[in-house]
This record gives structure tokens, C-alpha cells and sequence, in this order.
């Protein structure tokens, strides 16, 4: 009967609300069901508390998680996660372990070998200069078609050095100047490579290493500090031109690089004495 039909016309839209309402629900639970089993529920809140500076909180939530769900597969990148929270609060020890952790799992590829770098910068903050080089070289190697491997190259030089393993200093250096000479830290590399000749005793190799700095990369930084040391070393030898020449083209750069290139006193008083005779050397050079 006609009198029937608006209210069959009320069941079926409340009865499709009903089902609506219950589907809803089974699908949250669903869902909440879902990430009971793992921690991402944990993870979610974490990340909640650090993107409004709770670190406290937010490390609670990554340890509950990580404790309550070791293996997983979403273990590797809490532990990522945590990791980079340690890092940000110096606490690069406990930073090392979780990145660790993180590398044994699957991470995306630019994770990886940001934990790979952290890792190397957190043992050098940690005054663990030979883990640091390691890890350093160890990117270098893994990563060779990365923007950042040749300063990682670099760094891995510098912490072998201050780890006192000189032949090593001197072969990530070599290899950064072989393999990446238009990078910013190919000039940086050959200074490094003459300082560490010089500090041997081996001042001639010291000498051809500056003079290849200066030929390569004539408007670095590095450059300047080059031509100000060879400028001391022609005047030691008495090549007043050849001296004058380099004298001329490091004051160009910035006091403070030459300053940095002459601190010990011998030097700076050689350095005076070329200063204070290159417009008599200049005017009576040929």
C-alpha cells in the first residue's frame, strides 16, 4: 500500500546508515587491531610527542615499542627514528647502537647510508677517531657515486690522522684527489697531503704537493695558504722572483687563510722579513 512506501523508504536509508556505522567500526577495529600486533601504534604516538618536542615522551614510545615488538619488520625503522632523537641530544653512544640495529633490518636506501655517515660522525664525537675513519671509508667504498663520498673521504683522512695512522690519512686523501678532483674537498685533500709530507720531514714532496694545489685550484682558499708557504720556502732558498711571485698572489686572499698558513714562529718570521723586502725584491727583478 501506498501508506507503507515512506516508511520503507526511512528503513532502507536508516538500515544503510546502520550498515555504514557498523562497517566503520569493524574497520577501525580492524585497523587498531592491526597495529596492537605491531608498534606502530607506539611508533605513531612517538613520533606525535617529537614533532611537538617531547623528546622524553617520544623515547618512552620508541623503547615501548621496540621492547614489546623486537622482530618486527617495523623494528628497523623505530630504531632508525630513535636513533636520529639520540643523535639530536648528543648521546652519540646510544645513537651508534640503534643505528646498528636499524642497518640489520630493511631501511630505504637514503636511510641507510645516512645511518652509515651518523654512525662515523658519532664515533668521532665520541673521540673514537678510528671507528670514525672506518665507518667513514666504509661509505666512501659502498657509496662511491654519492655527492657525499668524497667527504666522507675526506673526514675518513682526518679522523685516520688524529688516529695516528698516517699511511691511511694518506690513502683516503690520494684517493679522493685521484678519484674526485672537481670536488670541494680535492683542494682541502692535497693541503691535508702536503701538511702531512711536511710534518714527516719530507719538505720536497711537501713543496710539489702546494705547487700542484696552487696550478689545479688557483682560486681556492687552500690555494692562498699554499702559495703563502711556497712563497717562505723560495725565500729560504734564496728565489727572491719565485718568492715574490707566490708572496703577491697570497695577499690577494683573506689575512685570516694567510695567518692559518704560517703559525709556527720560524715561519712567521721568515714570512716578516719576505714582507718587508718584496718591493726591493720585485723592483730588482728581472
Amino acid at each position: 500500500m501506498l501508506w507503507r512506501l515512506p516508511l520503507r523508504i526511512l528503513w532502507w536509508l536508516f538500515g544503510g546508515i546502520i550498515r555504514t556505522v557498523v562497517t566503520l567500526v569493524l574497520l577501525f577495529g580492524l585497523v587498531y587491531f592491526t597495529m596492537r600486533l605491531t608498534p606502530l601504534d607506539e611508533f605513531w604516538r612517538a613520533r606525535f610527542y617529537a614533532s611537538i618536542g617531547k623528546t622524553a615522551d617520544a623515547e618512552h614510545w620508541y623503547r615501548l615499542g621496540l621492547n614489546q615488538h623486537p622482530k618486527s619488520k617495523f623494528a628497523p625503522q623505530g630504531h632508525y627514528e630513535l636513533a636520529e632523537l639520540l643523535y639530536g641530544q648528543e648521546r652519540y653512544r646510544e645513537a651508534i647502537g640503534h643505528y646498528g640495529k636499524a642497518l640489520e633490518g630493511m631501511l630505504a636506501p637514503e636511510q641507510k647510508r645516512e645511518a652509515l655517515l651518523k654512525i662515523a660522525e658519532a664515533y668521532l664525537k665520541s673521540g673514537e677517531p678510528l671507528k670514525a675513519a672506518q665507518r667513514f671509508e666504509q661509505f666512501a667504498q659502498l657509496f662511491r657515486e654519492d655527492e657525499r663520498a668524497s667527504k666522507a673521504l675526506f673526514l675518513a683522512g682526518e679522523s685516520y690522522r688524529k688516529a695516528k695512522r698516517n699511511s691511511d690519512a694518506r690513502r683516503c686523501w690520494q684517493k679522493l684527489s685521484a678519484n674526485y678532483p672537481t670536488s670541494p674537498f680535492a683542494p682541502k685533500a692535497l693541503w691535508e697531503l702536503a701538511e702531512l709530507a711536511e710534518s714527516e720531514g719530507n719538505e720536497s714532496l711537501a713543496r710539489q704537493i702546494y705547487q700542484k694545489l696552487v696550478e689545479r685550484y688557483p682560486q681556492s682558499a687552500e690555494a692562498a695558504k699554499a702559495n703563502a708557504r711556497l712563497a717562505v720556502w723560495h725565500y729560504r732558498k734564496g728565489d727572491y722572483k719565485s718568492a715574490a711571485k707566490a708572496y703577491t698572489e697570497a695577499i690577494k686572499a683573506a689575512p685570516e687563510l694567510v695567518r692559518e698558513a704560517i703559525q709556527s714562529e720560524a715561519v712567521k718570521k721568515l714570512w716578516q722579513k719576505l714582507k718587508e723586502q718584496v718591493g726591493s725584491i720585485i723592483q730588482h727583478s728581472p
